[in-house]
C-alpha cells in the first residue's frame, strides 16, 4: 500500500502592521498589506482552511491567533483624519539637529535592544516551559510577512526557526538599506539589528518581490555578498481602486479636470522640488493663471524644507497645496478629476501612484527611475527625473493642448492592464502552495 500523501502545514498570514495601523491611513506598505491580507482572509473564509492569521504582540513578545474574519475586520477598518502635528520648522531640518536626533535614537535603541534582549531571555527561561509563545505555530508551519518587516523582533523570529522549523515567507519590497562593508554583522549568523534586506537574504524560505526591477537588486546584493539567494518570485501587485463615491465633494475646493496631481509622501526621495519649482516658474510667466499643483501626502522629517520653500514664494504658494491627510475615498476623487498626475520619484521598488492613476484612466508622467517604468507597462510618459527641460514641456503640453492629453490617454486603455489585489493574493498563494508542497513530499 503506497503511503498517503501528507498535507502541507499550514500557512499564517501575518497582519502586524495592519493591527498597529488599524483605523488610520494607509501609504506604501500598509495599502499594499491591507489589500492583500483582506484578499487571502475572504479566500479563508470562502473555505481555505489552510490560512491562518496571527500578529506579533510586543508587550507579551509573541504571536497571537486571529480568525479570518478578524483579521478581515482590522484591515477594512473605517480610517479617520489623523490629528498631525504642523509641518516641521526648517530648522529643525540643520544638519546639526539631525546628527543630534540620529545620535539619540541610537542611545535609545542600544537602550531599548538591551531590556528586549532581557525579557526575551526571562520569556525562554520561565514563559515557555509553561505554555509559552512559541507554541502557536505548530512544527513546519510557514509564516508570511506582507507589512513592514522592521516591525517585528528579528531575534524572536530566528528563535522561531530554529526552536519551531517555521519557515518565513516575505514580500520584498526595495533595496533601500543594506549594511556596509566590512560590517561585522555581515558575517554573524545570529545578528539581528541588521537591515530589512539583509534579513530576508538570510532568513527567508521563500521571497515575494513587488517588481522584477526590485528582485535583480535582491539578487545583485546577494552575488555581492557572496550569499546564495532563497527562492524568489516576482508577483504582480494589485492596483485597483473603487469609484469613488458620487456625492463626494470636492476636496479642498478643487475643480475637476482644475488640477495636476502627485501622490507620496513629501520625502527628498519623491523629488517633488522638481514639480515645486517648475509650478513657481510657471506661475511667474503666465501671471500666475495654472492649474494647482495638488501634493497629496505627508510631510516626511526631510520634506519640511520644501512646505516652508514654497510657503516663502510668493508665486508658487498660491498654485502649490499640500494635502497630508487624504483618505481612500478623497485619493479616489483626486485620481478621477484631475488633469493629469506626475510622478518624479528617484527610487522605487514597484510606484503605486503611477498604477492607481492609470487604473483610472488618468495620464501619467513619471519618471525613468528604478522599477517606474516596470510599474507603468509602458503606458505612462516616462522622463528622466534629471532632465527639468523636458518635464517643463511635457507638463506643458498636457496643460495646454486637449488633443496631446486626449492621444495620451488613449494609449492607456491600449497598454495597460489592471491588476487586482486578488490577483496579488493568487501569485502568493500559488508560490506559497508550490513552496509548501515542495517541503512535505
Amino acid at each position: 500500500m503506497s503511503p498517503v500523501p501528507s498535507s502541507p502545514p499550514p500557512l499564517f498570514v501575518d497582519l502586524t502592521t495592519a493591527f498597529q495601523e488599524r483605523g488610520r491611513i494607509a501609504h506604501g506598505t500598509v495599502r499594499v498589506e491591507r489589500e492583500l491580507v483582506g484578499a487571502l482572509a475572504e479566500r479563508a473564509i470562502a473555505g481555505r482552511d489552510d490560512l491562518r492569521f496571527c500578529r506579533f504582540d510586543p508587550a507579551a513578545h509573541r504571536f497571537v491567533a486571529l480568525t479570518a474574519a478578524e483579521a478581515l475586520a482590522v484591515v477594512r477598518a473605517p480610517t479617520e483624519p489623523e490629528r498631525r502635528r504642523k509641518p516641521r520648522p526648517a530648522w529643525r531640518s540643520h544638519p546639526l539637529m539631525q546628527l543630534g536626533r540620529r545620535l539619540e535614537r541610537f542611545v535609545r535603541t542600544e537602550i531599548r535592544d538591551h531590556f528586549r534582549r532581557r525579557r526575551r531571555a526571562v520569556v525562554e527561561a520561565v514563559v515557555a516551559p509553561i505554555g509559552g509563545a512559541a507554541e502557536m505555530f505548530p512544527e513546519g508551519a510557514w509564516l508570511l510577512l506582507p507589512g513592514e518587516l522592521q516591525r517585528h523582533d528579528f531575534a524572536h523570529l530566528i528563535d522561531l526557526r530554529r526552536r519551531r522549523g517555521l519557515r518565513l515567507a516575505m514580500l520584498f519590497y526595495d533595496l533601500l538599506g543594506t549594511l556596509p562593508p566590512g560590517d561585522p554583522r555581515a558575517d554573524d549568523p545570529d545578528a539581528a539589528d541588521i537591515p530589512s534586506s539583509e534579513f530576508i537574504l538570510r532568513h527567508a524560505a521563500l521571497v515575494l518581490s513587488i517588481s522584477r526591477f526590485s528582485a535583480d537588486a535582491l539578487a545583485a546584493h546577494a552575488a555581492e555578498r557572496g550569499t546564495a539567494m532563497p527562492p524568489l518570485t516576482v508577483i504582480r501587485l494589485g492596483h485597483r481602486l473603487g469609484p469613488a463615491a458620487p456625492d463626494l465633494p470636492p476636496v479642498d475646493g478643487l475643480a475637476p479636470g482644475g488640477f495636476v496631481l502627485t501622490v507620496g509622501d513629501v520625502t527628498g526621495r519623491k523629488n517633488q522640488r522638481l514639480l515645486t519649482d517648475l509650478w513657481g516658474d510657471l506661475a511667474r510667466a503666465r501671471g500666475g493663471r495654472v492649474p494647482p499643483l495638488v501634493i497629496a501626502g505627508r510631510i516626511g522629517h526631510d520634506g519640511a524644507p520644501l512646505v516652508a520653500a514654497v510657503t516663502a514664494d510668493r508665486d508658487a504658494a498660491p498654485v502649490v497645496r499640500f494635502l497630508s491627510n487624504v483618505d481612500d475615498g478623497q485619493l479616489r476623487w483626486l485620481y478621477a478629476n484631475c488633469r493629469f498626475t506626475a510622478f518624479p520619484s528617484l527610487s522605487e521598488g514597484f510606484g503605486l501612484p503611477v498604477v492607481e492613476s492609470l487604473a483610472l484612466g488618468k495620464t501619467c508622467i513619471a519618471s525613468t527611475a528604478t522599477a517606474i517604468p516596470e510599474a507603468s507597462q509602458g503606458a505612462a510618459l516616462h522622463l528622466d527625473p534629471a532632465e527639468t527641460a523636458a518635464w517643463r514641456h511635457a507638463i506643458e503640453t498636457l496643460l495646454d493642448d486637449d488633443a496631446a492629453l486626449a492621444r495620451a490617454e488613449a494609449a492607456i486603455a491600449d497598454k495597460f492592464r489592471l491588476v487586482g489585489w486578488d490577483d496579488t493574493a493568487a501569485d502568493a498563494l500559488a508560490a506559497a502552495d508550490a513552496a509548501r508542497a515542495a517541503r512535505s513530499t
